[in-house]
């Protein structure tokens, strides 16, 4: 059996996309950062509508729209959970 040997090609091309891959890991960090910090905030701020929104009896008249305010907290508290973490 013959020894597999990569050509001088494939072995460039593997190392200009390795060496290529923190330079998109870090131009795709900065194109979501607005956005997860936007999902820390909303993930934050939004459980303080529960309260008012449980008092006036919201909750018990649109209940679908209640639950999907959970869900839409839900999703930012995942989205946000990143925003101003030590590197």
């Amino acid at each position: 059996m013959e020894p597999v040997t990569m050509s001088v090609r494939s072995t460039s091309l593997a190392r200009t996309a390795t060496e290529s891959l923190p330079a998109l890991q870090r131009a795709v960090e900065l194109a979501f950062r607005p956005v997860r910090f936007l999902a820390f905030w909303v993930a934050t701020l939004l459980p303080f509508t529960y309260l008012p929104l449980l008092a006036t009896g919201v909750v018990t008249t649109h209940r679908v729209a209640f639950a999907a305010l959970v869900c839409l907290n839900a999703v930012a508290f995942v989205a946000g959970h990143g925003y101003k973490r030590p590197e």
